[in-house]
């Protein structure tokens, strides 16, 4: 990773990122927190959250590992610093591609919306998976988009193509990665695999509306300059989520987890 990641849509210093991370999290957390609460946590696990933004999930792992020691990481820290946190966590500034974790170390490695970022994320997936303990789990959580040529909505459909293509573009954003999580786990040995995935709708209620309202808000500049849509056509695509009949699935976020032997 690099500063092009950092001053890219996603950046933390883009406007509006701030927001849509706490919508994300407000959307994702508790599907995360489902699957967190299947594994045998304990007290004193000591666990880290990779890309944390701006720690939901860190907070939830220090409540209940209170004696135990969490780390959140980002390659931007400026969301984790202002956050109110316990005694037992911690905020470290880190690329993931580039630092490491002592090896055997960790109970838990936790990684949502992240890899899917990265150049080579097969690489990521086997260091951090050295860093875990024997028996511990690594759960990464990802989104992947639903081909968009099969929405009913040929304007919406285009927006979701268009961004699909702008986050490929300036972030290296791989759609097909979600879907080989799985498999890649299990070249890093890692076993008892589970995976799952949650829909996210558009037009469902006002948390996805306002988080996907975000997104397009956001990436209207970048779409724009990069000549994939016009603000005509972006306002068409948008105009959907006021009609209360228009509902379409935007993408979902597929979950993986399992454990080193």
């Amino acid at each position: 990773m690099n500063d092009s990641y950092a001053k890219g849509l996603l950046g933390h210093s883009t406007a509006g990122e701030h927001e849509r991370l706490l919508l994300l999290e407000k959307l994702c957390d508790p599907g995360t927190i489902r699957i967190l609460e299947r594994l045998p946590l304990t007290r004193s696990w000591t666990c880290v959250d990779v890309g944390a933004g701006t720690g939901s999930v860190a907070r939830w792992l220090a409540d209940r590992c209170p004696e135990g020691q969490i780390t959140a990481t980002d390659l931007d820290t400026r969301f984790l610093e202002s956050m109110p946190r316990p005694d037992n966590l911690a905020v470290s500034q880190q690329d993931v591609t580039t630092t490491d974790f002592p090896a055997n170390s960790l109970d838990l490695v936790h990684a949502r919306a992240v890899l899917t970022h990265l150049p080579y994320p097969e690489i990521v997936v086997q260091r951090m998976s050295s860093w875990l303990k024997p028996g511990g789990w690594l759960v990464i959580e990802d989104p992947s988009y639903l081909p968009a040529q099969a929405s009913p909505y040929p304007d919406f459909a285009a927006l979701l193509l268009a961004c699909e293509k702008l986050l490929a573009q300036t972030h290296g954003t791989d759609n097909s990665w979600a879907r080989r999580i799985p498999r890649v786990m299990a070249e890093a040995r890692l076993t008892n695999l589970k995976m799952s995935a949650e829909l996210s709708a558009c037009g469902r209620d006002e948390l996805e509306d306002a988080y996907w309202r975000q997104c397009f808000s956001q990436a209207i500049p970048a779409l724009m300059t990069s000549g994939l849509m016009t603000e005509q056509q972006i306002n068409r695509a948008i105009e959907h989520l006021d009609q209360p009949e228009f509902t379409d699935i935007a993408w979902m976020m597929v979950s993986c987890w399992g454990q080193r032997q």
